[in-house]
């Protein structure tokens, strides 16, 4: 048993779903202005929280609810856009291994949109020293994968570990897909993770991010989008986790 709740915060209310319909003992309010709901998953107390799409909503209601809880742990979640050089499928989990601000930095001309890190460092705390990337805490990033290597096995659902890229402006060519992925390496792409890594280094939190991949990053094509399954597999794999922390398999 963890003596303070799991906080679980997605950018908008259908990635919190799945694990609302789960939730035990459920009580709805409010923080900073976003929607919150209280309760329990597989017997270990969790709070929901809808931030809002992007960094600057991530980090506001974040930092509102650490200013007046502390959470065991912080997991973000949601959809994401996958690269097709991590041969991710549509459905497929992805674990960060650290966030980068891939928009945080010094222009390259002729390398847009990827960026050098700035000289200076965004955030001391301790021996992290972060210019544009936040890691992740190797052990409980592993156990995690472990874990849900083994729930998704038998469904075909691949569970990848890597880094994800955090952007304010949405991927929408190949060209810039492609340059960023040969400069990170990068899994996935989303637009809060590296805000929420932020506040939680800040506060001396832990942090995890799971998410689930909802399209490509690249030439955008709706059709080709799967929002819902991306919703499931996502909201499955965080259930997942916080069952495991309750039974010691994941210790935080």
């Amino acid at each position: 048993m963890v003596a303070h709740p799991v906080l679980i915060i997605a950018a908008v209310a259908e990635e919190l779903t799945g694990l609302h319909k789960r939730l035990g003992q459920p009580s709805l309010g409010h923080k900073a202005a976003r929607l919150m709901c209280r309760g329990h998953l597989a017997g270990t107390a969790v709070h929901l929280l809808e931030t809002g799409p992007g960094q600057i909503n991530t980090a506001r209601a974040l930092t509102a609810y650490i200013e007046s809880e502390r959470p065991a742990l912080v997991i973000q979640t949601g959809c994401a856009g996958g690269f097709d050089g991590a041969k991710l499928a549509l459905g497929d989990i992805g674990i960060a291994s650290r966030e980068i601000n891939a928009q945080w930095g010094i222009e390259n001309p002729g390398e847009a949109p990827v960026v050098s890190p700035f000289s200076f460092n965004i955030l001391k705390k301790g021996d992290a020293k972060i210019q544009d990337s936040y890691p992740m805490e190797s052990e409980l990033v592993e156990n995690t994968r472990f874990v849900l290597h083994q729930a998704f096995a038998v469904t075909g659902v691949k569970v990848a570990v890597g880094p994800f890229i955090t952007v304010s402006t949405i991927t929408a060519s190949d060209t810039s897909a492609e340059k960023y992925y040969r400069k990170y390496r990068a899994l996935m792409e989303n637009m809060e993770g590296a805000a929420a890594a932020h506040i939680c280094i800040h506060y001396g939190i832990p942090f995890l991010e799971i998410r689930s991949v909802s399209n490509r990053v690249g030439l955008r094509c709706k059709k080709m989008w799967d929002l819902p399954l991306a919703f499931r597999h996502g909201s499955r794999a965080v259930y997942t986790v916080v069952e495991a922390i309750g039974s010691g398999k994941i210790r935080i």
